[in-house]
């Protein structure tokens, strides 16, 4: 059996907590609290995760834009709307360990999970069966169960 360097009890999990070089980060987002005020653990990531505390700022400025611009934010403005994938590219290829023409943000999940199906799932006698996660977003199931 290997030995875990993890140990049992709040000292040892506050001492970690002291440690966590990602604590900075967490006075830049929201954090909901309990019903009676309490502060909560959030570990809902997948489909909601917290709302950064700069969110209201960019969602503004969004609006601005289109309130300038209207149709025209397609191609004008700071950031023009159909180009917008472009300006997270260099980011998402850093982050995936890929190069910036390997790389592309688009869609939602549920379109990717569809389009991923009709690209690569190829159903035969032997192989025709699709595991999903008990609870899935309900359009994520759907697309699964569009391609079965």
């Amino acid at each position: 059996m290997v030995a875990s360097a993890f140990e049992k009890g709040m000292a040892f999990a506050r001492r970690l907590d002291s440690e966590d070089p990602l604590a900075r980060f967490r006075d830049q987002f929201h954090i909901p609290k309990a019903e009676d005020g309490a502060e909560t653990i959030y570990f809902c990531g997948n489909s909601l995760g917290l709302q950064p505390r700069i969110t209201a700022d960019y969602v503004v400025a969004e609006l601005e834009q289109w309130k300038e611009h209207g149709v025209k934010g397609h191609f004008e403005g700071d950031y023009p709307w159909m180009p917008y994938h472009e300006f997270l590219t260099d980011g998402m290829a850093t982050l995936v360990g890929g190069e910036a023409g390997e790389v592309v943000a688009m869609n939602s999940l549920t379109v990717n999970l569809h389009l991923m199906m009709v690209s690569f799932y190829r159903p035969d006698s032997q192989r025709y069966k699709i595991l999903i996660e008990d609870h899935a977003f309900p359009s994520d199931r759907y697309a699964v169960e569009s391609q079965v």
